[in-house]
């Protein structure tokens, strides 16, 4: 589909047909993104989708067992879960050396399919170091760059001035009501 000459005024009086595609069509546009075969943009431009929204919500309900795969994948939890280092090493191994799926994996541990295959990636490009979770963990002061001293502190003023934008936003509301009432 080019929809180049749909910009401007064109664009206003075009009329388009809604296409409706084949579940097998959907699974296999899903199963691409979930195998890595590329991004929501990249995928969306190489099987003709008119954007990524589509995608996702096919991707949003084959997770949510609307659009199965296989029966195997309904016993698959969505919910994730806090799972310590270890574990996440266990896990990792289960797949790796046992070479279990990702289901399998998901189902054993009680995890969630991405998150099995997440931190199975993650292993194999950058070791099990990359397997540690560091949010919201912050560096201590002596460890960051100038670089990183600028950003925060460009955050932190950001922030005071979106307060203070918000303080005078709500003096101004309040003397506005005080002035009706």
């Amino acid at each position: 589909m080019d929809f180049s000459n749909d910009i401007g005024p064109a664009g206003l009086q075009a009329v388009r047909n809604n296409a409706h595609y084949s579940q097998t069509f959907k699974l296999r546009v899903v199963q691409a993104y979930l195998a890595g075969e590329g991004t929501l943009e990249t995928l969306s431009i190489k099987f003709g989708l008119r954007g990524t929204r589509q995608l996702e919500e096919w991707i949003s309900k084959y997770n949510g067992d609307k659009l199965t795969a296989s029966p195997s994948r309904k016993q698959v939890p969505i919910m994730s879960r806090k799972t310590t280092f270890e574990e996440r090493i266990e896990i990792v191994e289960y797949v790796v050396k046992g070479e279990h799926s990702y289901t399998e994996t998901a189902n054993h541990f009680q995890v969630s399919y991405q998150q099995a295959r997440s931190w199975v990636l993650k292993a194999k490009n950058g070791g099990y170091e990359a397997l540690v979770d560091n949010r919201g963990h912050r560096k201590p002061e002596h460890e960051l760059t100038d670089l990183d001293k600028a950003n925060l502190r460009i955050r932190q003023l950001e922030s005071r001035l979106k307060d203070q934008e918000l303080y005078k936003a709500f003096a101004k509301k309040l003397q506005e009501l005080q002035r009706k009432g």
